[in-house]
């Protein structure tokens, strides 16, 4: 009989139920647990709704830290301590998700210098890796699916055009021209709904055919659901990936796109969505879904392909090997 496989620890910060990075290792770990014993880490305390999934907080003086195995630390936003010289893993990958060349390669030096492994970089996007010039594999974000995949692809006729967008709800994830677009998107009678939008609330607030939502306040499908495409570009960074612009794929939405994120990888320009790099760009794609339902339809049952083709189960058992070997 030959001996299990040793454990594979996820260090993440979960103190947010809604940070990608996190919602990434949740689903691996979903994925994985039937195959090799799984262990969820936070460098901080985590939240409490993490806290019921099994994350566990990173405490040394108690002696709880991952421990052999393989080591994956989510990101080089994750704080390590002296408690990474007493892992001892059998291999150490770290996920590169942010913008951010310096504390990457200070990352990789420290993970050497402490664990005595090479690193084994996995990449969100390709972007991400040609931004940095390293060896790796780039791997896109774990999602499930499934219900966005039964989402209606026909759209209701009986309401006005609905766009919409949904991220965490803070400023920097919104673009510094967005206000204006929603004004004048609503100005000609399209429907805005922002979940994640409060944090838009001054200068929106109030203002006819606008729906500004917190994070959380509906189920990610049924949200979908009530929307007939989706806008979505960030302010200060570039997603790393963006795995809401997949998910709005996955339930069969056109997707109109900054041209920088790096869901650029799965996003088919002028099939499964469109891509803007300006204000008047971005309101003339909306302006032509709005008059032209066909295309929705079809923008939109491409855009599910799309998804499925990157992110169903086939393509995520290829992936699953790097973890399991």
């Amino acid at each position: 009989m030959s001996a299990p496989a040793s454990p594979l620890h996820l260090v993440g910060r979960f103190n947010d139920p809604y940070t990608g990075a996190e919602r990434r290792l949740l689903e691996l770990a979903r994925r994985v647990a039937a195959r090799r014993a799984v262990r969820l880490w936070s460098d901080v305390f985590p939240h409490r709704w993490h806290a019921q999934q099994g994350v566990r907080p990173i405490q040394p003086f108690a002696q709880q830290f991952p421990k052999g195995g393989l080591l994956l630390l989510a990101g080089v936003h994750v704080q390590t301590g002296l408690w990474l010289r007493h892992v001892h893993p059998d291999r150490v990958v770290l996920l590169y998700n942010l913008p951010s060349p310096e504390r990457l390669f200070s990352a990789i030096e420290l993970l050497r210098e402490s664990t005595g492994c090479e690193p084994e970089i996995v990449f969100a996007s390709h972007s991400a890796q040609q931004a940095v010039g390293l060896p790796g594999i780039v791997e896109p974000s774990w999602l499930d699916l499934s219900a966005f995949l039964s989402i209606p692809l026909l759209r209701p006729d009986t309401r006005p055009f609905t766009i919409g967008r949904m991220s965490r709800d803070v400023i920097g994830k919104h673009h510094a021209d967005d206000v204006a677009l929603y004004r004048m998107l609503a100005a000609r009678g399209v429907r805005v709904r922002i979940m994640g939008g409060r944090c838009l609330a001054g200068p929106l607030a109030g203002v006819a055919g606008i729906e500004l939502l917190p994070t959380g306040a509906e189920e990610a499908s049924a949200f979908y659901g009530s929307l007939d495409a989706v806008f979505y570009r960030t302010g200060a960074f570039a997603e790393a990936y963006g795995r809401v612009v997949i998910e709005a794929m996955a339930a069969g939405l056109p997707v109109v796109a900054g041209a920088e994120g790096g869901y650029v990888d799965a996003l088919e320009h002028g099939r499964s969505g469109i891509l803007v790099q300006t204000q008047e760009q971005a309101w003339n794609a909306l302006m032509h879904l709005a008059a032209h339902p066909g295309l929705r339809q079809q923008m939109g049952e491409a855009a599910r392909r799309r998804a499925v083709a990157v992110h169903g189960e086939d393509a995520a058992e290829g992936l699953l090997s790097f973890y399991l070997r």
